[in-house]
């Protein structure tokens, strides 16, 4: 499998994913892992009509990724997932993650501000610790050109904080 970047952000497919990550990471396919979104089809349609007619969206769901990805093994694909439930989701089907970049997780979630557009509640901090645990590096950036914040290394020293 190619994964060049596994990504959450709560827009999920807008401009700078499209305009920005794409071409950063030379993705061909654009891959949204949601079990909720599968099961919307509006939702699906949607985001089928923001993305560029040279680059390939699929939505699929957790507990497909694995095969999924197999069959797509050619292709430079750019995960995306709307919240860090589908990431560990995804981790505990099997799916060897080595690096989650996080872009976007809003303050209409509840929790507190580590960078302007990263809120992390209680759950999500918990689920960045079972991860690093497991090897997987969790960093936020927004942007492709930012600095990266190490979260795994943030949650490591809030160990018996939170």
């Amino acid at each position: 499998m190619s994964v060049v970047l596994a990504r959450v952000d709560d827009r999920l497919v807008h401009g700078q994913v499209v305009e920005g990550w794409v071409p950063h990471v030379s993705a061909e396919v654009i891959v949204v892992v949601s079990d909720r979104i599968c099961l919307d089809s509006g939702r699906c349609r949607l985001l089928m009509l923001i993305v560029p007619d040279n680059l390939d969206l699929k939505v699929v769901p957790p507990g497909e990724l694995g095969i999924f990805l197999r069959d797509m093994a050619a292709s430079k694909i750019l995960l995306l997932f709307e919240d860090l439930n589908d990431v560990l989701a995804t981790f505990e089907e099997g799916v060897a993650l080595d690096r989650v970049n996080i872009g976007n997780l809003h303050h209409v979630r509840g929790g507190v501000e580590v960078t302007p557009s990263v809120y992390l509640n209680r759950k999500d901090i918990e689920m960045i610790r079972y991860l690093a645990g497991k090897g997987v590096s969790v960093e936020a950036l927004e942007v492709p050109d930012g600095k990266p914040f190490n979260l795994t290394r943030l949650i490591e020293r809030t160990e018996g904080l939170i």
